[in-house]
């Protein structure tokens, strides 16, 4: 398996768009909270210690995972163009001339859904805690960390559906405008359309079953009132559900496939 990580490095350790989306998913996680904290922290600093900054220890957890979530669209661009440049290129038939299996090419597209996923939790944590020093007054704690863990979860969710939408579609460009108009309000819409016919099981949609997971915290740095219609085990396990489901359609998709 070590050969398949390998060779999936040499197709990427040169390619500068690779870089440029590791480079602004980077940016990205700290560029957005950094904004969040400055406006947040003003607010605290006029309330003259009325209200607590919503980026100390450890609500921080909770809010990394929140904007966190705009961050990680560019991971998702990453999955799209790489799979979408096999089919373009023709370098998934060189790979199976070359002896792989359907197995070993369809390991090496989820590599890069873990990998980034991994990534990503990373640059939250990491961010977390310089962020959690700079505006926070409390020492470091992991208290609400299950957060991190929530959005790793949503994080392998959405890779999972940028990783199906590239296989289905093979097209980077228009994959890109559809992954981009179902994550950034395409089901939005839909979740808002069934609160409104007080349809329940409409929360238990992807993006929305992760989202319920991770509440707004109030500017008092107390997580926000839960109106969940289901416990947060019914949303552990619908995120589980559509993230195999997702890895399970385009591992079939592949494995059948004319490659």
């Amino acid at each position: 398996m070590l050969h398949i990580f390998r060779t999936e490095w040499l197709k990427v350790k040169s390619y500068r768009t690779f870089w440029v989306l590791i480079g602004l998913t980077f940016v990205s996680f700290f560029g957005v909270n950094f904004g969040a904290a400055e406006i947040t922290g003003e607010m605290v600093k006029q309330s003259k210690g009325f209200i607590t900054s919503v980026y100390d220890f450890p609500t921080v957890w909770q809010m990394m995972a929140i904007f966190g979530n705009y961050a990680i669209i560019f991971p998702g661009f990453l999955v799209i163009i790489l799979v979408t440049n096999e089919f373009t290129f023709k370098t998934h038939r060189q790979n199976i001339i070359d002896g792989w299996s359907r197995r070993d090419f369809i390991i090496s597209k989820l590599f890069w859904v873990v990998a980034l996923s991994v990534f990503s939790l990373v640059c939250a944590v990491i961010f977390g805690l310089i962020l959690g020093l700079m505006y926070g007054q409390n020492s470091i704690s992991f208290e609400d960390f299950s957060y991190m863990w929530y959005f790793f979860g949503q994080t392998l969710l959405v890779l999972s559906l940028a990783l199906l939408l590239g296989v289905l579609i093979k097209r980077a460009g228009f994959t890109i405008v559809i992954f981009m108009a179902y994550v950034m309000g395409g089901e939005q819409m839909l979740v808002f359309l069934g609160k409104r016919y007080d349809i329940s099981l409409i929360t238990l949609m992807p993006m929305q079953a992760t989202d319920e997971l991770i509440p707004f915290p109030t500017i008092l740095g107390k997580a926000a009132r839960n109106v969940s219609l289901y416990g947060s085990s019914v949303y552990i396990i619908a995120t589980l559900v559509f993230i195999a489901l997702l890895t399970y359609f385009t591992s079939r998709k592949l494995s059948r496939a004319d490659l």
